[in-house]
């Protein structure tokens, strides 16, 4: 049934995980200490990039409300999971779902 198609969130999640993995591997949670004005640009393009896939993977699959919020707390799990500072998880978490939210390309 198509009504039922937003109950299956198996393909968003692993995308949302992905995204997280990705931001994991580009800068891992001991980046987090740095303090220089290099982490922090690489930090912005990094997040840029995600949220821009955030937004190509929202309008190829045309999300709803319910399947931004999922993508956003698949996200921001993985991120406490991979060992990432409470600030800092809320912190790459509102840039991607805001990014989302005014749909800015």
């Amino acid at each position: 049934m198509a009504f039922f198609k937003f109950l299956n969130t198996a393909e968003l999640e692993e995308f949302s995980t992905a995204l997280a993995t990705d931001l994991g591997r580009r800068f891992p949670p001991a980046s987090e200490a740095r303090t220089d004005p290099g982490a922090s640009h690489q930090l912005k393009v990094i997040l840029e990039g995600l949220a821009a896939r955030a937004v190509r993977y929202h309008d190829q699959k045309r999300l709803g409300i319910y399947g931004k919020a999922k993508l956003g707390n698949v996200f921001k799990w993985k991120l406490t999971e991979l060992g990432y500072s409470k600030g800092f998880v809320e912190h790459a978490t509102k840039e991607l779902v805001t990014r989302l939210a005014v749909r800015k390309k």
